[in-house]
């Protein structure tokens, strides 16, 4: 007995020790943060094994108050420690208050009220206190669960009508058009589009309706709902679920307009489609028998209908057929409108179809890459999307290829017919002209459009040979001018569009007759090359610079004892590259020639003169950056290797290159199964140049079996319209 009493006099010394030390322990807390007090209440209550009910509830209110400092949503692992850390604590006060420690602590419970203002609070008072304090913390609890559960869903949902979104945008963007083939699954993805979108806002609406019960940091979840207007771009971006408005894509606005479009628009594109595509099949088959009155000359397909498609059906075999048919129409219309040029002042070798065949080039090409890429774009999926055109008109996607099939050789033969007769009229492009078109009055004189030069002329007056456009209404002519006795004086004239001669400028006869065979005009200065031929035949050449106005500046000799073939001013530099060749007049003469490539300076000063050996005839000379080449048919050729290539009775196309030094580079013989004779080279741009050559026999009587074919400058062919 006496042991029992003395357990608990040890047991009451140790309760009055402890609330003792928690005084000392409260009355300093007071003086600190709750950071601070936290962890002084956390070391005491860890040194009473959690058992002392007062530190307990004191730590809780801290942690009670901690939690409406952090976000709920961006720190909900915080919260929901400190939570349930708050309620263990309250929990562990309950469970260690008694009567006893009530009346030994009492001062301690900080905010819960005696009914007694003038006594400490009770046991009781103490005990509905903490109660209180721990519904209060698991309600807290239940409400921040819930809404972030409500936030969780929608965020959920959300992300499943982005990820269902964009299935359909890669999908659809790649290997089926979204409006022409819309199926069950479809369907099914629509569906479940707009319930995930449905449910989004569901859980939305639920968490402003929380939130405004029990606010939290702020937090309203307001939305607005952005139109989906570019389907590429929109719609695919993940929303922040926390901002102060939610920018949301609207995913049942963009299904409501899809389903209207797909209603309204689609069979409007059905019936155009068909339309076009049988006035196009009819526009191709007149321009086939050259009847192009009826042809709009500059044809287009409805932009508005290609554009409708274009913006319904990403990758179309329908678009693909009408841009195809839209460019065969063009490339037809451009071949079959050709009219011989009858504008004096435009006659000229530079452009010897005024235009046409570089024109009806480059449509062909539109035209072939456009069938390439219809014949690349049918499929089964293609043909699908308008089976009432390919099916009925076209008989599937078999009696499509065949369609590009037969179109590929339709026009192979348009365009080889159109270079052939191309090749003829070259043949006759030097040929006298005495009709009215083709000739101007000068002084009781006339001028008439020779444009190669002859031995023989058929009337006193002036011979055009060579022609330089100034500006838009400004040409300057060249080329000899022949008196009643036959002498024979070169000449330069600036001619207006009005076939009017604003000037003409006459050289003197000197000791041959002469002839100014190439013009050039560089800043502000015009440069012609004059030939002078002795009755022996010996021939000397000259270059002469001359002001706008016609008024000579300076002359040169230079070496060369051939004809000039062509005339390169340069506006930078300010220099002159002069190519001579050969001693018959005639365009396409063969003839063992040393060609000279002359380079004279400002003051006609030659900086540098190469020759080439060969057989053969000049075409042209094409100028890239810094690089010359130099081009023309050969049977024979002497290479930069010193080395002779001789083809024998064949014929090929040489293409030599020199450097703006002087010094050659690299030289490139160009030899087909067939015998080829370039008449017309023409550079295309930086990299390529176009030729139109004679096969198996020179170009010396019509008709001429002609071919089209482009070259690299480095060498590689890249057409050729031989066997296509």
């Amino acid at each position: 007995m006496k042991q029992y009493i003395a357990l608990i006099i040890s047991l009451l010394i140790g309760i009055q020790a402890s609330a003792q030390k928690y005084k000392d322990v409260y009355e300093n807390i007071k003086k600190l943060s709750d950071n601070e007090a936290y962890q002084e209440l956390y070391d005491f209550s860890q040194q009473h094994n959690n058992a002392h009910s007062a530190s307990l509830y004191k730590m809780a209110l801290i942690l009670e108050r901690r939690i409406e400092m952090y976000d709920p949503f961006l720190q909900e692992r915080v919260v929901s420690q400190n939570l349930y850390n708050a309620e263990l604590y309250f929990s562990l006060a309950k469970m260690n208050l008694n009567e006893k420690v009530a009346r030994q602590d009492s001062r301690f419970f900080d905010d819960v009220v005696a009914a007694n203002p003038k006594k400490d609070p009770n046991f009781s008072e103490i005990s509905d206190a903490v109660d209180g304090h721990i519904k209060k913390i698991k309600a807290f609890k239940a409400i921040f669960n819930e809404n972030r559960n409500n936030l969780y869903s929608a965020a959920t949902k959300y992300n499943e009508c982005i990820r269902i979104y964009n299935e359909i945008n890669q999908k659809n963007s790649k290997l089926k058009d979204l409006y022409f083939l819309v199926d069950n699954n479809f369907e099914k993805q629509l569906n479940e589009l707009k319930t995930n979108f449905d449910s989004t806002l569901y859980y939305l609406e639920k968490l402003k309706v929380s939130l405004k019960e029990h606010p939290m940091h702020k937090y309203t979840f307001e939305y607005n709902l952005n139109p989906i207007l570019i389907y590429r771009m929109h719609g695919l971006t993940q929303a922040n679920f926390l901002a102060p408005t939610i920018e949301l894509w609207d995913f049942n606005l963009w299904i409501k307009t899809f389903n209207d479009v797909y209603t309204n628009e689609i069979t409007y594109l059905y019936k155009n489609i068909d339309e076009t595509d049988t006035q196009n099949r009819k526009y191709v088959d007149a321009l086939g028998k050259k009847q192009i009155d009826n042809v709009p000359e500059n044809y287009r397909v409805s932009p508005y209908l290609i554009n409708k498609i274009f913006k319904y059906d990403y990758e179309s075999l329908a678009n693909s057929l009408l841009l195809y048919q839209e460019a065969q129409v063009r490339y037809m219309y451009q071949l079959a409108s050709y009219r011989p040029d009858t504008n004096f002042v435009a006659f000229g070798v530079n452009y010897p179809a005024n235009d046409h065949f570089t024109k009806a080039l480059e449509r062909r090409r539109a035209t072939d890459s456009l069938l390439v890429l219809l014949n690349d774009n049918i499929s089964a999926e293609g043909v699908k999307k308008y089976s009432d055109i390919f099916e009925k008109k076209y008989k599937g996607e078999k009696g499509l290829k065949e369609y590009t099939k037969n179109e590929q050789v339709f026009n192979n033969k348009t365009f080889d017919a159109a270079v052939n007769d191309f090749a003829d009229r070259l043949l006759t492009m030097g040929s006298w002209q005495a009709d009215n078109s083709q000739t101007l009055k000068y002084n009781g004189d006339v001028l008439y459009a020779q444009m190669t030069p002859s031995e023989k002329f058929h009337d006193k007056g002036y011979y055009v040979h060579c022609k330089q456009i100034v500006d838009k209404s400004t040409v300057l002519v060249g080329g000899t001018y022949v008196d009643k006795s036959g002498g024979q004086t070169a000449f330069v004239a600036s001619v207006d569009t009005l076939r009017k001669i604003n000037w003409l400028k006459t050289f003197k006869p000197g000791e041959g007759n002469r002839s100014c065979m190439l013009i050039s005009v560089a800043n502000n200065e015009i440069a012609a090359v004059v030939t002078s031929t002795t009755k022996a035949g010996a021939i000397r050449n000259f270059v002469i610079l001359l002001d706008n106005a016609g008024t000579q500046k300076m002359t040169a000799e230079t070496k060369s004892k051939a004809l000039p073939r062509k005339l390169i001013a340069d506006d930078i530099s300010g220099k002159y590259i002069v190519v001579f060749s050969g001693t018959k007049r005639q365009q396409f003469a063969n003839e063992d020639c040393e060609m000279h490539i002359c380079c004279l300076d400002s003051k006609l000063k030659t900086e540098w003169d190469k020759q080439l050996k060969f057989s053969g005839y000049f075409c042209n000379i094409l100028r890239t950056d810094n690089v010359y080449y130099v081009m023309g048919k050969f049977n024979k050729i002497h290479g930069l290797d010193n080395k002779d290539v001789d083809l024998g009775s064949g014929s090929g196309m040489f293409c030599y290159s020199i450097g703006s030094d002087g010094n050659w580079l690299k030289g490139e013989n160009h030899e087909l199964d067939k015998p080829i004779y370039p008449m017309w080279i023409s550079k295309c741009d930086n990299t390529t140049f176009e030729v139109v050559s004679a096969l198996d026999k020179a170009p010396e009587s019509k008709p001429v079996n002609a071919a089209y074919m482009r070259f690299t400058f480095d060498g590689k062919e890249t057409f050729n319209s031989i066997g296509k």
